[in-house]
């Protein structure tokens, strides 16, 4: 997980409302029409589908039980979210909803939570995987006919009579997370930090500072701004790429390395992307010779050849996939594929960066190859760096 929001309340201290209210804020369609409702409904009878296959993936394959407890659990959160926004949509708030489903009233001063809830459904730490499959298919049947209904009255769904399809999902989904051992009170934390950290609302957005920033030697920082003339040229009749700063020229010329001509010798900018984004970039480090040689710990594990080739595996990859996608262009803040995201954050495991929000990671990449495509038609540029307005442009070389 990214790093902590604080905004959202502990485990102890989150109540149904308070999740209904922050699962609102990252509902990306907010609009009430009929696409956003379809979108919904098919998030919502999809992750009911998740559940049945992190299961099955269960029964079939050798997974390590704390992976696999992680998994459901995710899965658990994610059909949550998608629970609350159809449940909205049909004019049904949360609360009401889970005390339908309890078997007796919940009353608690600081508002009901999921645990307050599921604590009279009975709860084993191991209980057999043939119940919880039993328990998950019951649930995706209940699913299966709220979607029959929502199918027929799509246009026209009145509360009281979609409130009898969603208290028994519900009902389903308290004893599918009982049966998996599973708190659905955890669940829910964890996904509201998920959520937030990939699709946070405009006013949960608050930038880390730049990882370097606590550095006690000022000289090894990275800088705050910087620019960085960029320019292709010809050398032995094939296209080089060389880079200069304050006049000085700085890395190795680039080539492709690959035989069909993909221009990724202007990759770097995709470094100083990360640079400007977060204060990271190993990369960059070694190119201007700011290694933290001061402190040898941070110097080694931060900021050496692992380290290095960490961050040049992670670029190599996400232009991989970009190019199959126009290099990204027209991809707008929000879009970016969650999972390519999350392959990046298991890249960069122990790394001072892995914390960094997801939604930062997608800025820095979109900006870096909005960079990178104006480079590759006009094959030079001045990249400008500027780590305190967390940005990276280009302009014209003249």
């Amino acid at each position: 997980m990214g790093y902590e929001q604080e905004h959202i309340p502990s485990k102890s201290d989150l109540s149904i409302a308070d999740y209904e209210m922050l699962a609102h804020g990252t509902n990306r369609l907010k609009t009430m029409d009929a696409e956003a409702l379809d979108f919904s409904m098919l998030g919502f009878f999809g992750e009911a589908g998740s559940l049945l296959s992190a299961v099955k993936k269960r029964k079939r394959d050798d997974i390590p039980t704390a992976r696999y407890i992680r998994a459901v659990e995710e899965e658990l959160g994610d059909f949550l979210w998608y629970y609350t926004l159809v449940a909205k949509s049909c004019g049904c708030a949360l609360e009401p909803l889970a005390q339908a489903a309890a078997n007796r009233p919940v009353r608690r001063a600081k508002g009901v939570r999921f645990s307050d809830v599921q604590s009279q459904f009975h709860r084993a730490k191991r209980a057999p995987l043939d119940r919880l499959i039993r328990q998950l298919i019951l649930l995706a049947g209940e699913a299966g006919r709220f979607v029959d209904f929502y199918s027929r009255k799509r246009t026209t769904i009145d509360a009281t009579e979609a409130e009898g399809h969603l208290v028994p999902i519900f009902k389903s989904l308290l004893r599918a997370a009982s049966a998996a051992g599973i708190d659905l009170q955890d669940a829910a934390i964890e996904n509201l930090h998920k959520t937030y950290d990939r699709w946070p609302p405009k006013s949960a957005k608050v930038y880390p500072d730049p990882l370097d920033n606590h550095h006690k030697d000022e000289t090894e920082k990275l800088p705050r701004q910087l620019d960085i003339c960029i320019e292709q040229r010809r050398k032995r009749n094939k296209p080089y790429v060389f880079q200069s700063c304050n006049g000085i020229y700085i890395g190795d010329p680039l080539t492709d390395n690959i035989r069909d001509e993909d221009f990724y010798r202007f990759h770097d900018v995709f470094h100083y992307a990360y640079a400007a984004k977060f204060g990271w970039s190993p990369v960059t480090r070694a190119l201007f010779k700011l290694k933290r040689k001061s402190d040898p710990e941070t110097d080694e594990a931060e900021d050496g050849a692992r380290a290095i080739l960490i961050e040049e595996g992670i670029s190599t990859m996400i232009f991989n996939y970009a190019k199959d996608l126009h290099l990204f262009e027209g991809i707008e803040l929000g879009e970016l594929s969650f999972e390519l995201l999350k392959k990046i954050r298991e890249f960069v495991a122990g790394y001072e960066v892995a914390k960094t929000p997801l939604w930062l990671w997608e800025e820095a990449i979109l900006e870096g190859y909005e960079c990178f495509r104006f480079l590759r038609e006009h094959k030079k540029g001045v990249v400008h760096l500027d780590m305190t307005k967390r940005s990276l442009t280009v302009t014209v070389l003249n």
